[in-house]
């Protein structure tokens, strides 16, 4: 009998040999994709890096754009505001791989955070602050030699918020008038008496001259009109009044502001306001609770010197003050239906008032706090509100961009 073997087929050995240059080249495939998939997988990541990177800095220069505009700055200044603020986050140590060399920064402004670019636009208004970087080139490993780039985009919306549930309130409320005439009564530019000192003539009845029970004591008074209260007030809010002048606490407390000191209080817990000029002819109540005020400082010109002194293009600025320390925020309350005494009312507003003098310290002065009202100002603290409006204290936040969803 013959034995042999089939055509064509090698034998197990030359098999086996195949077999395995077969695995081998499938091992060497895998191992190419996976140094691919890594090397990918770092240009990836190092993106996204570098894209929440670019976001913290255009987000923090859109603020400081929106801050500068909404207090006095011009679209120049807010512009160099945001592109200093850019450049000092891009050279920063840890952040070397930003090179903004042949990126494109955009500024836009708006009075609305939905409309860009408004053709109607007025610096005078509510101001709302655009930046938008494009183009930000960042190294590649791998992606390169697909013939693709990692351009970094990014952009950030910023402007004054809505009315704020603020804290750091003055212990002072003031009752709200016809809403039909300005806010809630109250005209922008007119003086008020904001704390009287004869209660004949105070709007919340016998025995109150506008205090605001913020805690017991004459030392509450005090701290709390010289800056001490923390707690929220909001509208909707219940506050109760304080009966009595508390004349010397009251002047002691609100003072500080001017950089007066009395009462135990000093400049180290509460400075004064980096301005402190007062009108030359203070202003006053006539015979029927009338305010008489004829001098021509006002609040636009302590804007201006605070401004200047910001800006350090006025040296004729209080040594370790604080800015806007004399714009006052107070409760503006419901009070129909005050019986006098001790009385509870519901705040409809939070109204802002710039501190226009100092305080007397004895009742033969009147021991009446003056302030002109703003239709609205800052607050460096506090929450929105769930009642929007356009008055009242606010703050400078970020917004959704209506034009890239990604900021």
């Amino acid at each position: 009998m013959l034995y042999g073997h089939r055509a064509g087929l090698g034998s197990p050995k030359s098999i086996k040999n195949k077999q395995k240059g077969i695995v081998l080249v499938l091992m060497t495939a895998a191992l190419l994709l996976l140094i691919v998939a890594a090397a990918f997988a770092i240009d990836v990541n190092h993106y996204r890096l570098n894209v929440t990177r670019l976001q913290n800095a255009v987000d923090s220069a859109a603020l400081a754009a929106a801050d500068e505009a909404n207090f006095g700055g011009s679209e120049v200044s807010a512009t160099i505001a945001a592109n200093n603020l850019l450049n000092a986050i891009t050279s920063a140590s840890g952040n070397s791989e930003m090179d903004m060399s042949n990126a494109t920064v955009e500024v836009q402004f708006s009075n609305d955070p939905l409309t860009f670019p408004d053709n109607s636009f007025d610096i005078d208004l509510d101001v709302y602050v655009r930046v938008l970087v494009t183009g930000m080139d960042l190294d590649e490993y791998l992606i390169d030699t697909m013939g693709m780039e990692k351009l970094v985009t990014a952009s950030a919306l910023a402007g004054p918020s809505s009315a704020l549930d603020t804290v750091n309130i003055v212990p002072i409320g003031v009752c709200t008038g016809d809403e039909s005439t300005g806010v809630f009564g109250y005209t922008p530019g007119e003086v008020y008496a904001l704390k009287v000192g004869d209660s004949s003539v105070s709007q919340m009845g016998s025995g109150n001259y506008h205090l605001l029970d913020f805690g017991s004591g004459a030392s509450t008074v005090r701290k709390g009109l010289a800056g001490a209260y923390t707690q929220s007030v909001s509208i909707g809010d219940t506050v109760i009044t304080k009966p009595g002048a508390s004349t010397g606490p009251t002047a002691q407390g609100i003072n500080t502001r001017l950089g007066v000191y009395k009462g135990g209080l000093s400049d180290t817990d509460y400075p004064p306001d980096l301005v402190t000029e007062q009108p030359s002819d203070e202003a006053e109540l006539d015979s029927d609770g009338d305010v008489v005020y004829n001098d021509s400082y006002d609040y636009d010109e302590y804007k201006a010197q605070t401004e200047a002194c910001l800006s350090g293009a006025s040296s004729d600025c209080e040594t370790d003050g604080v800015a806007w320390r004399r714009m006052l925020t107070l409760p503006m309350l419901d009070c129909t239906g005050q019986s006098g005494g001790v009385s509870s009312f519901v705040v409809e507003d939070i109204g802002c008032f710039f501190f226009l003098q100092q305080a007397p310290n004895n009742n033969s002065g009147g021991q009446t706090v003056f302030g002109e009202f703003v239709e609205s100002c800052a607050s460096s603290n506090g929450g929105l509100g769930l009642v929007p409006s356009a008055d009242g204290a606010f703050r400078i936040v970020l917004y959704n961009d209506p034009l890239r969803e990604e900021s």
